[in-house]
């Protein structure tokens, strides 16, 4: 799954180190015969949970990057749209004060 390049800067700047890729090819050196081993399958399954749950991140992520994103045009869109009120409305007070003299 890829990653806008704002939301990795947002995420690397936040101290999130791995990409759900980066968890995928992750690889476990083999035990030694006496030391405590890990169920190879177990490890796997733990792994494909821990890649969907940073894949559903990413995408909720990237869906709050966009509704911000529109959310910041909508506000600008209301701070021009008011200015422009403004200057209409002004434009009718200095028509209707130069027809009064």
């Amino acid at each position: 799954m890829s990653v806008s390049p704002k939301l990795q800067q947002l995420l690397t700047d936040n101290g999130v180190s791995f990409t759900a890729l980066d968890v995928f090819n992750q690889e476990f050196d083999k035990g030694r015969m006496m030391s405590r081993r890990y169920d190879a399958d177990q490890v796997d399954a733990f792994l494909d949970k821990v890649v969907k749950d940073y894949e559903r991140l990413y995408k909720l992520l990237g869906d709050m990057e966009v509704e911000v994103e529109a959310f910041r045009e909508s506000i600008t869109n209301k701070a021009e749209m008011s200015v422009e009120h403004l200057h209409v409305r002004l434009r009718k007070i200095e028509h209707y004060l130069q027809n009064k003299r």
